[in-house]
């Protein structure tokens, strides 16, 4: 009788590289990376091997620049005009000097805080503000220096506000009269000082024909009839009341006196005009001559 061998059964465990694999997959980021990572990948290769192509590049660049174009251009984006406020006809002209633009333009072609910076660079303008408003207008708006005296220097004469700053020029002193009149090196570090000092001028502001800087250190002040008053360096405001104070008990700024001195603080000194030393000297003569 012959023999039946059992049929041999397979081992249900799965083998040790099975199991590993298996158990790799059951990891998030084995299963992202393979479903999603590879065809990334893949994908990622072929868009950047034909983007390298020159042609590919230039075709490229080319539709951007049309669309960008077609975009800055649109009727919306588009300045047409510009309007300039609160200025006069002189300052006008300087400041749409100062903004070369073509119109129309795009806004997305103007660089405002450039425009804003060459229009505050003009004398005689404190700030300046520009937009692009309504109906494609670019407005500018404008905030001018207002002058506080007049600097005559080897410029000529030009407009300083209250902090010093050039505010304009003069063709001539009779164009602002009633502006006072400075001259000497150093005067736009020391105007609210000269401020002061015309301030107090007020007394005899009618004969005042200006101030003199004096070294960039002190002032002198030039009255009519070419009469100087010399201001000491320190407290000037209180070497003018002594001054006013010597006026009004002896009358000297209406009497012969070409300079009164003040900058020795212990006591003024006068000094006589030509014909005033002239006459003194006859009448020594003529004393002399009676006494001889």
């Amino acid at each position: 009788m012959q023999q039946i061998t059992p049929p041999t059964r397979q081992d249900p465990a799965p083998s040790r590289v099975k199991y590993k694999l298996e158990r790799l997959w059951l990891t998030p980021v084995y299963r992202a990376l393979i479903r999603t990572g590879l065809p990334v990948l893949f994908v990622g290769i072929i868009v950047v091997s034909y983007v390298r192509d020159p042609a590919v590049q230039a075709n490229m660049i080319t539709h951007y620049n049309h669309a960008r174009t077609v975009m800055e251009e649109r009727p919306e984006f588009m300045v047409k005009q510009m309007r300039i406020q609160g200025v006069g006809e002189i300052t006008d002209s300087l400041v749409r000097a100062a903004l070369p633009v073509e119109f129309p333009v795009s806004s997305f072609h103007l660089d405002l805080e450039a425009l804003k910076a060459s229009v505050e660079s003009i004398e005689g303008v404190e700030a300046a503000s520009i937009l692009v408003g309504a109906q494609g207008v670019l407005e500018v708006g404008i905030v001018e220096r207002v002058p506080a005296l007049i600097w005559r220097n080897d410029e000529g004469l030009v407009l300083l506000d209250a902090s010093g700053e050039k505010s304009g020029r003069l063709g001539s002193r009779l164009d602002r009269p009633e502006l006072p009149l400075v001259t000497g090196v150093g005067v736009e570090q020391s105007v609210p000082e000269a401020m002061d000092i015309f301030a107090k001028l007020a007394p005899v502001a009618g004969r005042v024909r200006g101030l003199m800087r004096i070294g960039e250190r002190r002032w002198d002040v030039v009255l009519d009839r070419n009469q100087i008053l010399r201001l000491p360096e320190d407290k000037p405001l209180a070497a003018l009341e002594r001054i006013f104070a010597l006026h009004a008990a002896q009358d000297i700024l209406n009497r012969d006196v070409a300079v009164v001195d003040v900058r020795d603080g212990r006591k003024p000194i006068l000094r006589l005009s030509a014909p005033a030393l002239d006459g003194l000297k006859k009448l020594r003569l003529i004393a002399n001559g009676e006494d001889s």
